[in-house]
């Protein structure tokens, strides 16, 4: 509880941080902004082509394009938000070195850059769907939700990664390596039910993976009746509890082993 009272009365540092990340980022490509919409855009459009003429995936109901760009993303605003912020408090040693504050703020003003970001997106998202002959409803209103708890979760994760990186230099490639196992494991560019397919039994160990019910709650909110495309063995009230459970499990578990590490940070980066 102290800790997130400091970060609260810091709340400006974790802004002003955040805002300097985002503007290095942007500021000498020329497409400046836009980058950040279009990086998972292309990643969903190289992965219909290849997943649906090469290798033929097909996903129940909706286009694959659709079913894409609700997974690609979420997992995007991961994978970004967690390969960057795992060197944050190296990159920032300076900075570190000459005052206190809380350094949980370095990697969570990673995070919130990358949030907004990826709020952004989720707006174009929004956009598109009907475009696309996609029509909202009310589930719509649980996105921000859906947000926050996949934020919490990378939030736990953020500060595990960082603070083991500050120590362990190899950190970084073990997250590498770790992501793209991360990706193959997770339904976002195949169906729920080719896993259910394999084995019932394989879908129940591959569900305790906690992306797999942050997409699932995604495209559940997102796409009109995607409950009914899910294995019938799969608990609504179950997929939602266990998603809350875990992210604030992840989130828990990082506040207290960064809390271990801290005092070593200045002394290491």
């Amino acid at each position: 509880m102290k800790k997130i009272k400091a970060l609260f009365f810091q709340r400006n540092l974790l802004y002003h941080l955040a805002l300097r990340e985002l503007k290095i980022r942007y500021k000498y490509p020329f497409l400046g902004f836009l980058w950040m919409f279009f990086v998972p855009l292309a990643m969903v459009f190289i992965f219909k082509i290849v997943f649906s003429t090469i290798i033929k995936i097909s996903v129940p109901v909706y286009p694959f394009f659709i079913y894409l760009i609700t997974g690609v993303f979420p997992w995007n605003y991961l994978a970004m938000s967690l390969s960057q912020a795992t060197t944050s408090l190296v990159d920032n040693s300076n900075l570190i070195k000459k005052v206190y504050f809380p350094r949980e703020i370095v990697p969570f003003s990673i995070l919130l850059g990358n949030l907004f970001s990826f709020s952004l997106s989720m707006l174009i998202v929004l956009i598109i769907l009907p475009v696309c002959k996609i029509k909202l409803n009310y589930m719509i209103s649980f996105l921000p939700l859906v947000i926050t708890l996949e934020t919490l979760f990378i939030a736990g994760i953020v500060l595990v990664s960082s603070s083991l990186q500050v120590l362990y230099r190899d950190v970084k490639y073990i997250v590498e390596i770790i992501l793209l196992l991360w990706f193959y494991i997770t339904p976002i560019f195949y169906p729920l039910s080719l896993v259910e397919d394999i084995s019932p039994k394989f879908l129940k160990l591959y569900l305790l993976n906690p992306f797999t019910s942050l997409i699932t709650l995604y495209r559940l909110v997102l796409l009109p009746n995607f409950f009914s495309t899910l294995p019938k063995t799969m608990n609504l009230s179950y997929l939602v509890s266990y998603t809350i459970f875990s992210c604030l499990i992840f989130f828990i578990l990082g506040m207290l082993v960064f809390k271990r590490y801290e005092p070593k940070i200045s002394d290491f980066v």
